[in-house]
């Protein structure tokens, strides 16, 4: 098992061909090592090359943390460390959200008072969500009634096989 190491924050090094632009997400990735703590460390090879965690470490320096928690990649070859930078990067997104699981989390956080925001999700997407996840809103009677005018309940008798309109048999 890897041993975590704690390095100072000025002694790691960017990766120069990081694809990822990320310097938009910094304050709420320092927002979340603020309420969490610092929970996933970053990887990176004994020259101290950032393998994976560049957002995280520029969040740690915008909190002015001195040192932050390292695990070494030194049993990666180069091309191994290129590559997995992209595919650590890119399998979140395989996964699809349960949104009626994820209403549910939002929710019960949300009355127990926690700041929503701290788990990724804007209040834009949160209030989305929470709107029971629809966004049907009922009509009012006389919309209704242009709807059955402009949509007939037409249905095929199983004996006879002659269509009717179900609104107009009484």
């Amino acid at each position: 098992m890897q041993q975590l190491e704690s390095w100072p924050t000025d002694s790691l090094i960017e990766y120069a061909r990081n694809p990822r632009k990320n310097d938009h997400a910094v304050d709420r990735v320092a927002a979340a090592i603020r309420e969490f703590g610092f929970r996933v460390p970053i990887l990176a090879k004994s020259d101290k090359t950032i393998v994976d965690g560049h957002l995280r470490l520029k969040a740690a320096k915008k909190l002015g943390l001195e040192e932050v928690p390292v695990l070494l990649c030194d049993d990666m070859t180069d091309i191994q460390v290129r590559a997995f930078r992209l595919s650590v990067n890119r399998v979140s997104e395989f996964a699809d959200w349960d949104d009626e699981m994820l209403r549910v989390e939002l929710d019960e956080l949300g009355k127990d008072g926690f700041d929503l925001e701290l788990t990724g999700f804007s209040l834009d997407e949160v209030a989305t969500l929470l709107i029971d996840g629809s966004d049907f809103e009922p009509g009012s009677e006389d919309d209704q009634s242009q709807l059955d005018k402009l949509d007939p309940k037409m249905v095929t008798c199983p004996h006879c096989s002659q269509e009717f309109d179900s609104r107009e048999q009484g």
